[in-house]
């Protein structure tokens, strides 16, 4: 299990193994040092008793405040987090995780309460798996892990259709029978004595009454108190430090942080300009550089493009991204990572922030719905809207949009959760037998009817679109030995976007996170903050305009031995995507990934 994971810690191995109530248990760990790299910090870490034991994947921002607050009288043998950790919890037991603002999955076994406990992080950003049965648990920060232990990996097909529509697992899902991820800001307990497992959550971003009434100036200068504080904290390090610089306004609000910080190095992703063409989006790599220039940053440029989207690119990505995800920006993620670890260990990123202050062009569509509904030709409008070719003509962008929003305008209140999808909802769903009622299920929870959407947004998304990103994020940044840390993901900033209105965030003119444009207008040049969004990730339009090279990376062959898949479906959507008529590049990825995941896996 420790080798299977060695890409995860490169730089000290350790474990230990006991045995309590007749019950085998060890706990096994791979460290990537980057808080007190001596040897002092290696894991597992032991209570002086002996009788305490921690795991620890991650970082504490707040260990050093947490030290002096709390344990200002114990002595300590390292200056990792790490023993910080260990000794809040002998302090104050597990309840000690609500002091922790960080990034970390960790496991504590105290054999003094004959208990081990399994905690993750408020927003999910480092992983953990679990699978348990009568007689065992076994857990993982990747799924791999835990098939080495002997857990025999099965396809959960009741599983298959949402990773179809969604490109991913969502919630506590997985594609492997009985594999489960321990959710966000969830504890779990397993008893040594009764043999049981429960999980329970510890926080939750509600809203806080703290910011019930604020003002839309005061929110910009809270964001701004909360941002600089955030990035901060997570420049600590005892090794080199980069960024993920798009050109866009999350990554650079980070980077205007660090202008006077010359040790930092920035890396971006460049794409031909013959990809950018046919996918109808604007290029990073323009903006970022235009913005290291003007700031004197040190900004390296990796290039991606068709020719990097081959078999042998997608199965590195699959091998380490075990719980399927489907995203074109895995392979720019392991790529810029790849090089990035040449001269940095740890990369902080501006993930998050779309998610939590309404930035995707699905949440534009939910306001524009609003207005349809009230015209008077709205039927008219979206059978027009409808029939728009996504993937030819000008304004291609703007047209697989529109698209959307025609088809699905009149159906039910979850057709809101389909406006922020990736890809189209019915050709997903058609390709594996067209049993929606599951994934219609879970939109409609998030969803229900009357609900304003603009409420749901959040929780559908931090529970779900933004547990795929990270996950994927974690995966690609740590294949290549490189902790990955998020700013906006701060818990406490989660908790300030949660309270604030609708309009503070989309405004009525339709303007994608104006609360934080509008705190960062004076920081950043306009060319930066009234830029058109783009995409992160491979041109997959652009490689999946060639029928050669579809058929070069998909196995037809292959999906006849899944019960449940439908040929002709698969081939229509092939084929109209071929022909411009619809934009499918989505779903022909998640069918190379499922193919690819399957054969390495499950086959």
């Amino acid at each position: 299990m420790i080798n299977t994971l060695h890409h995860r810690g490169v730089d000290a191995i350790g474990n230990i193994e006991k045995e309590i109530n007749n019950r085998y248990v060890g706990l096994g760990h791979n460290r990537l040092s980057i808080i007190d790299l001596s040897e002092n910090g290696n894991q597992p870490f032991s209570s002086p008793d002996g009788k305490v034991h921690l795991i620890y994947n991650g970082e504490t921002y707040n260990f050093q405040e947490l030290k002096t607050t709390y344990l200002a009288n114990e002595k300590f043998i390292s200056s990792s987090d790490t023993e910080v950790l260990l000794k809040l919890y002998l302090l104050k037991g597990i309840d000690f995780v609500h002091l922790l603002n960080g990034d970390f999955a960790f496991a504590i076994l105290d054999e003094n309460i004959n208990q081990l406990y399994l905690v993750r992080d408020r927003a999910g950003v480092k992983p953990l798996y679990f699978h348990k049965n009568e007689s065992s648990l076994v857990f993982g920060s990747e799924i791999k892990a835990i098939i080495k232990a002997g857990v025999q990996p099965q396809l959960d097909t009741e599983n298959l259709m949402n990773y179809f529509v969604f490109k991913y697992s969502p919630k506590s899902e997985t594609l492997f029978k009985n594999i489960f991820k321990l959710p966000p800001a969830h504890i779990g307990t397993f008893d040594f004595n009764s043999g049981t497992f429960e999980t329970t959550g510890y926080w939750q971003p509600k809203k806080q009454s703290n910011y019930s009434n604020i003002s839309y100036p005061e929110a910009q200068e809270e964001l701004r108190n909360l941002m600089q504080d955030a990035v901060e904290k997570r420049l600590i390090s005892d090794v080199p430090i980069g960024t993920f610089l798009s050109g866009g306004i999350d990554s650079s609000i980070i980077a205007s942080y660090l202008k006077n910080n010359t040790n930092i190095k920035h890396y971006c992703a460049g794409k031909a300009a013959e990809d950018l063409k046919k996918e109808g989006t604007t290029s990073d790599y323009y903006y970022a550089e235009k913005l290291a220039n003007e700031w004197n940053l040190s900004l390296s440029k990796i290039a991606i493009g068709s020719d990097n989207t081959t078999l042998e690119n997608i199965r590195t990505t699959i091998q380490y991204s075990d719980d399927l995800i489907a995203d074109g920006s895995q392979i720019p993620s392991y790529l810029i990572t790849q090089e990035a670890a040449k001269h940095s260990k740890v990369i902080l990123s501006g993930m998050g922030a779309d998610e939590l202050f309404l930035g995707y062009a699905g949440h534009q569509l939910a306001l524009i719905d609003g207005w349809l509904h009230k015209m008077p030709l709205s039927v008219k409008i979206s059978h027009v809207l409808a029939n728009l070719d996504q993937g030819k003509g000008k304004f291609k962008a703007f047209r697989r949009y529109l698209h959307k929003l025609g088809k699905y305008h009149n159906y039910p209140n979850y057709r809101f959760g389909i406006y922020t999808i990736v890809g189209d909802f019915e050709n997903a769903a058609s390709i594996f037998g067209n049993n929606k009622e599951k994934t219609i299920d879970l939109l409609s929870s998030y969803f229900p009817e009357e609900q304003n959407p603009f409420d749901a947004f959040t929780d559908f998304e931090h529970e779900n679109f933004l547990q795929k990103n990270v996950a994927y994020f974690d995966r690609m940044t740590m294949s290549n030995s490189i902790e990955a840390r998020v700013p906006f993901l701060d818990y406490r900033i989660i908790e300030l976007a949660y309270v604030l209105p609708r309009n503070y965030k989309l405004n009525k003119f339709g303007k994608t996170k104006a609360v934080l444009k509008d705190a960062y207008k004076t920081a950043l040049p306009n060319y930066i903050t009234n830029r058109r969004k783009a995409g992160f990730g491979m041109p997959l339009r652009s490689i999946f305009s060639s029928e050669e090279k579809i058929n070069e990376l998909l196995d037809k062959d292959f999906f006849h031995q899944i019960d449940g898949l439908s040929m002709v479906h698969i081939e229509r959507i092939i084929q109209a995507h071929l022909r411009g008529e619809e934009d499918n590049s989505a779903l022909i990825y998640a069918l190379i990934s499922f193919q690819e995941w399957y054969k390495m896996y499950i086959d």
